[in-house]
């Protein structure tokens, strides 16, 4: 509390130090201006004037004695504007250091708060119930939809799939088989009918020709 109120009093005591300083450049800057001006009358009036030369000479000591004024003031007012930029430069230092002390005290208290025998405890269990978890998945992603799953059923359903495929073979040769058979029938029964119909045409013809060779033997 101490050392705030007194940086406080410095840093004012700074600003109005620099205040005054550029006032009184201010009013040198005006006396160097006038006492130049007059330099110059008294210098016009030399001629006319016995006195004139004396009292530019006087107005150019008054001009010397201000420019020196002017140069120091400059000095001091350049050391002010340093001091004033140190004394921000350590507030913020010193800001940066109450910052890094308070945090450093409050990591100190947290980690007081923290077991590290605890925090492996947490580590661990953390661990396994990721384990546990992922065996909970692999479970249900193997038993949810069609139940247990194992080799000797893979092997069961792929033997059911191959009596079917030669089943269906069977029934498929069977088949191929009959319409072969039924076309034989066919091409049989046509062949039967044809030679009836060229035989009861035939038989009339050599029933005549037997006819009228006998006919012709009697005569």
């Amino acid at each position: 509390m101490g050392s705030s109120c007194a940086s406080m009093t410095m840093a004012s005591n700074l600003d109005a130090a620099a205040k005054e300083i550029k006032t009184q450049l201010a009013t040198l800057e005006t006396n160097i201006l006038q006492a130049d001006q007059e330099i110059r009358e008294h210098v016009a009036k030399a001629n006319i004037d016995t006195m004139a030369h004396q009292r530019a000479l006087n107005a150019m000591k008054k001009k010397k004695l201000f420019e020196e004024q002017r140069k120091q003031l400059i000095g001091a007012q350049f050391n002010i504007d340093s001091l004033v930029f140190q004394t921000d430069q350590a507030k913020v230092t010193l800001s940066a250091v109450k910052a890094l002390q308070a945090g450093t005290q409050q990591l100190k208290a947290d980690q007081l708060r923290m077991d590290p025998c605890k925090v492996e405890e947490l580590c661990d269990e953390a661990a396994m119930l990721g384990d546990e978890m992922r065996a909970i998945g692999d479970s249900l992603s193997a038993n949810y939809a069609i139940g247990e799953w194992n080799d000797e059923a893979a092997e069961a359903l792929d033997r059911e799939y191959l009596r079917f495929d030669q089943h269906y073979a069977s029934l498929k040769a069977a088949a191929a088989g009959d319409c072969i058979s039924t076309s034989h029938s066919r091409l049989s029964a046509g062949a039967l009918a044809a030679g009836r119909a060229l035989g009861s045409t035939e038989m009339p013809a050599a029933a005549g020709l037997s006819r009228n060779r006998v006919l012709a033997g009697v005569h």
